[in-house]
């Protein structure tokens, strides 16, 4: 792909971008207007917590495996060859996201006891569990779609399906609210999933039929690839597991800390949803490509001016939701049930999370470098260490700052798992200048 491709697809991802996230903070709006930060609030968090995690792990794990794997077997064996690996990938996703929605769907206590809720949180964190099962498979065949297109340089219909997303839960909250009450939310999640893949599929068939090639099972390299992505998945379940042991420890705490946490989660990612993503994903898959070709050199100029790059958009927003943190929250979420009491529960972990963000751009970028660059193991390392650490400062801070803490720790993680990350690069890239690259970031924190 050339740089003009590049930059167009840079601009369509991030309006898509744009787009997703203002509707994201509009969902948050509605969510809080509606449902405060309640008991039932706490049950809704908690049943999309199940499902956006392993939604994540999926999407991952498709697109950090799935487009490394495509291009080397391009590379290779040609492009018949790698479309047959693809398809046998999905094939055996497909099966696993079937039998997982099943299970949960038949039983939907198993996860929900995950939390240790109140038995009256507990029940309705069971019954929405229940009604978003669907969604687990409408995100597995999305996350498919989204890396097959992203292979083919298609970009703006996978950058939409944000959008299909939050317009679904807004949507089954503003039509559903007054008679299924916290239940229209979690259809709204059904919905909206479903939305992404009908979004995609047209396009997808498009691509399909363009390539001519047809569904199958088997492939001489499944068998590597599946044993290549175990620690993709590792580390990707890792990451996931500190989003559950915040609700987990959330949960502990009075009754609307879970919503509260999750309201400033939402507002904290903000610019990592409208500003890193877009940037990333037209990006990566040129940058799997240097790799695999093994044009070092390159890659090293790449990293850097990315770095800089992304650090120059993090930094400002970074230093003004902190400062800002109420005022941004008052603004944003101080309306409808979310009163007073929601707002000052809601800023506390929000400023954590605004200082984590120059941590958490970089984090991503490194770890989608990491992965093309075949460190899967070293990614699993330094994941693991990082959900250990969160954990500890969970417990530390958990009794004297609440859901306050809980933010502080994992930030603390965030900027642990970077130096980790910046660790690995400079072993396997030796021209990489970490000197200079932390000069930069300090100029602009200065």
């Amino acid at each position: 792909m050339s740089v003009s491709m590049l930059m167009r697809a840079a601009v369509v991802v991030a309006l898509f971008g744009v787009v997703s996230r203002f509707l994201g903070l509009g969902r948050e709006m509605v969510l809080a207007a509606v449902y405060g930060n309640s008991g039932s609030a706490d049950a809704f968090v908690n049943a999309l917590n199940i499902v956006n995690v392993i939604s994540a792990i999926l999407l991952y794990v498709m697109v950090t495996v799935v487009i490394p794997a495509f291009t080397a077997e391009q590379e290779r064996e040609g492009e018949a060859s790698a479309w047959s690996l693809a398809w046998a990938i999905t094939g055996w996703m497909s099966l696993f996201v079937i039998a997982m929605a099943t299970v949960i769907a038949v039983f939907p206590e198993a996860p929900a006891a995950l939390f240790r809720l109140d038995p009256e949180r507990a029940a309705i964190t069971r019954d929405l569990i229940r009604i978003m099962a669907p969604a687990l498979l409408f995100q597995g065949i999305s996350a498919m779609f989204t890396a097959l297109l992203q292979i083919h340089g298609k970009f703006g219909v996978p950058a939409a399906v944000g959008t299909a997303f939050n317009l679904g839960i807004i949507a089954g909250v503003v039509a559903g609210q007054q008679h299924l009450g916290i239940e229209a939310a979690a259809w709204g999640v059904s919905a909206g999933a479903l939305f992404q893949v009908l979004l995609q599929l047209p396009q997808f068939l498009r691509v399909a039929r363009a390539e001519g090639t047809r569904p199958r099972m088997t492939h001489p390299r499944l068998g590597a690839i599946a044993l290549s992505a175990a620690p993709i998945v590792g580390a990707s379940a890792m990451q996931q597991l500190n989003s559950f042991t915040d609700r987990f420890f959330a949960s502990s705490l009075e009754p609307g800390r879970v919503a509260a946490l999750s309201y400033a989660n939402s507002l904290g990612a903000a610019p990592r949803a409208a500003l890193l993503i877009p940037l990333m994903t037209p990006l990566f898959p040129f940058v799997a490509r240097v790799v695999a070709q093994g044009r070092d050199r390159e890659a090293v100029r790449g990293i850097s001016r990315v770095a800089g790059l992304l650090a120059l958009v993090a930094v400002p927003a970074s230093l003004l939701l902190a400062v800002y943190a109420r005022e941004t929250t008052q603004l944003l979420l101080g309306r409808g049930k979310c009163d007073a009491g929601c707002v000052t529960e809601t800023t506390g972990p929000m400023v954590f999370y605004a200082l984590a963000l120059l941590g958490n751009f970089l984090s991503v970028f490194f770890n989608r470098t990491m992965a093309a660059a075949q460190l899967q193991s070293a990614i699993l390392v330094a994941t693991s260490t990082t959900v250990v650490i969160t954990i500890v400062f969970d417990i530390i801070l958990l009794g004297p700052m609440e859901q306050s803490g809980l933010a502080a720790a994992s930030a603390v993680g965030v900027y642990c798992q970077l130096l980790m990350y910046v660790f690995v690069l400079r072993r396997r890239f030796p021209d990489l200048d970490v000197r200079r690259l932390s000069h930069r970031q300090a100029l602009l924190l200065g």
